[in-house]
């Protein structure tokens, strides 16, 4: 009998694992096939290839007219057949996709990570100090939430100004070096830092009235030790916040690498779309889409755990 019962819980363990593989393979193919069929309706706003287009004023009128009939299942159909040596692809300038979206996302990738440790030291600083000096708490929520309100552009404007070019003590921007993404990830920090402290601070007033820690003020626990086990339950938020934030940058990364001239995927993206580089295009929104949709994956399986220890 205890066998069966435990044979039946791993059949059903079993199911529900590679139920959650079919439905995340059947996501990706959605994002996978939006990405294509986007791509292919901007490379039908204008008719013909990248190329063509590029080469169509040197063509006969008969190349011409051939490119004008292409429909947009054709280009469709070119993309797919195209897509399997998707490693070779050139630009049109005729260097290597892969190697820049590889270099493009590198300095995505340390951005990110440095915008999230920061937010991170940020974050906790200003939470043990409305922990610690109660009488701050609601300036410092007051401030964090003007500065969660504020544009990021403009906070990065108002940071080049100080610390380029007022104190001198960091550059305005650039990527040769790690000194050149201080600046914009202190400057992501600022608003992400703030963000992270209205999440744990709302989160930590919550767990004020649960039973574990009404008994351990009743035991007469220290301040920190009771600060500390509110903190340990903040683990699971803290996860899903900084997915979330990942997920943000890696999409939305093209006004700061704009902003402090950062060579990153949303400013190759952006270069792709002046320069109608179509193949660049959709290799970027590949890996956009891709780390995207794992986060996102990642952030509801953290969910789905949270919800299972509260009930």
């Amino acid at each position: 009998m205890i066998f069966k019962i435990l044979s039946d819980e791993t059949t059903k363990k079993c199911f529900a694992f590679f139920g959650g593989f079919i439905r995340a393979i059947g996501g990706f193919l959605t994002v996978l096939t939006l990405i294509t069929l986007l791509t292919v309706f901007l490379q039908h706003l204008r008719k013909g290839s990248a190329e063509e287009v590029l080469m169509g004023q040197r063509g006969t009128a008969a190349s011409l007219k051939a490119i004008q009939d292409k429909s947009f299942a054709t280009k469709l159909q070119e993309l797919l057949n195209d897509l399997p040596s998707i490693a070779r692809w050139k630009t049109l300038r005729g260097t290597g996709v892969m190697p820049q979206i590889g270099d493009a996302l590198g300095k995505t990738a340390t951005l990110t990570f440095l915008s999230l440790t920061f937010s991170v030291v940020l974050g906790l600083s200003m939470l043990l100090a409305a922990e610690y000096r109660p009488k701050l708490a609601g300036t410092l929520e007051t401030i964090a939430s003007g500065i969660n309100t504020t544009p990021i552009f403009l906070v990065g404007i108002l940071f080049i100004w100080l610390f380029a070019f007022a104190l001198r003590l960091l550059p305005s921007g650039g990527d040769d070096s790690t000194k050149a993404f201080v600046l914009p990830a202190i400057t992501i920090a600022f608003k992400f830092g703030s963000r992270l402290f209205l999440l744990l601070l709302n989160y930590m007033r919550e767990l004020d009235g649960r039973v574990f820690i009404l008994r351990a003020r009743a035991y007469a626990l220290s301040d920190t030790r009771i600060f500390m086990h509110k903190l340990a339950n903040c683990l699971m938020p803290f996860i899903i916040f900084w997915l979330i934030e990942t997920a943000s940058l890696f999409s939305g990364a093209v006004i700061v690498e704009a902003l402090f001239s950062i060579h990153g995927l949303g400013s190759l993206l952006l270069f792709a779309l002046l320069q109608y580089d179509i193949r660049l295009i959709f290799a970027n929104l590949l890996v956009i889409a891709t780390i995207v949709y794992a986060t996102s994956l990642l952030q509801n399986f953290f969910a789905t755990r949270r919800e299972a220890l509260q009930s």
